[in-house]
């Protein structure tokens, strides 16, 4: 057996530098070895395709991406953001949509990165390529049964449908069906924030969907992206519990987000949408914890490839 074809057993490309983060002893071997096999036309196909939709997502969202960093800016300076005022583009100004912009960027951040991985050993990057069809897929529900037909098509399915290409096109989509095992301490941290973050994601979806008449928040969809974040949450830390192959990433957005999201409750009380002081805390103190334990988890030797 040529020293190749091993490699492409053993969850390498062939060709591809061993780095030694193939496997760990003691832990799965990286599997996928018959989608890693591709052909010529279809790694060209993902590779461009890949390329694409790297420049199309970080266009699409870059004032998302933007928003994680200007919504901790004191209220004069948000306030003088273009559309900012009373009379802009957002009922009431800004600043009564400052934690919903956080969540619009909390979203934005886990939706581009897992993009842009894919560019470099896409064959490493399992998790996140779920993790964008999770945000992509969860998005198109959300706002498709939020908004009207016209703009679920112009504004969401834009997005979904190329996410949706691209995972297609992935050399491991195989694996995005198989079963994943899970690290007993991050799959508990992950069940423990599960209910909570489901229980703001059905909070704000319900408050979206009764679009009381004068609700600010409700014409732009803002209590349907506040349960986007709920669902994306959750997902987060279940991929990054699992042992699919890049399952850091995922980790550290569920990780970071929750502490960004609770300590930007704790400096803006009071926002739509935004945590309470007691579930502001709980959400810092549980992201800590859980990003401790992915620290732990790689340096007791979990799989780290495409990590």
């Amino acid at each position: 057996m040529s020293d190749d074809t091993t490699r492409a057993h053993d969850g390498i490309e062939p060709g591809a530098p061993d780095d030694g983060s193939a496997a760990s002893p003691g832990t799965r071997a990286p599997v996928g070895a018959d989608d890693l096999t591709w052909s010529k036309g279809h790694r060209i196909a993902f590779r461009v395709f890949s390329a694409l939709m790297a420049l199309f997502v970080l266009a699409y969202f870059v004032f998302g991406l933007l928003e994680v960093v200007l919504m901790w800016l004191p209220d004069d300076v948000v306030a003088g953001l273009p559309g900012g005022g009373d009379g802009g583009d957002y009922p009431g100004g800004l600043l009564i949509h400052r934690s919903h912009f956080m969540v619009i960027g909390l979203v934005a951040w886990a939706a581009v990165p897992p993009i842009l991985v894919q560019l470099r050993r896409p064959w490493r990057r399992v998790a996140p390529m779920l993790q964008a069809v999770v945000v992509a897929i969860a998005g198109a529900v959300v706002f498709g049964l939020a908004g009207t037909f016209t703009a679920w098509v112009s504004e969401d399915l834009i997005v979904t449908i190329p996410i949706l290409v691209l995972a297609a096109l992935h050399p491991r989509m195989r694996d995005f069906f198989r079963r994943p095992t899970f690290d007993r301490d991050l799959v508990v941290l992950a069940a423990v924030a599960a209910v909570p973050w489901a229980v703001y994601a059905f909070a704000n979806a319900r408050l979206q969907f009764l679009d009381a008449a004068g609700d600010p928040h409700a014409g732009v969809e803002h209590w349907a992206t506040a349960a986007l974040l709920g669902v994306v949450m959750i997902a987060c830390a279940l991929l990054g519990a699992s042992d699919h192959d890049g399952w850091r990433l995922p980790a550290w957005t569920a990780g970071l987000a929750s502490i960004l999201f609770g300590a930007h409750s704790l400096v803006f009380p009071g926002s739509a949408s935004g945590l309470s002081t007691i579930w502001a805390i709980a959400a810092v103190a549980w992201g800590v914890v859980f990003l401790v334990t992915v620290v732990r988890r790689g340096r007791a030797g979990a799989p780290a490839v495409g990590s």
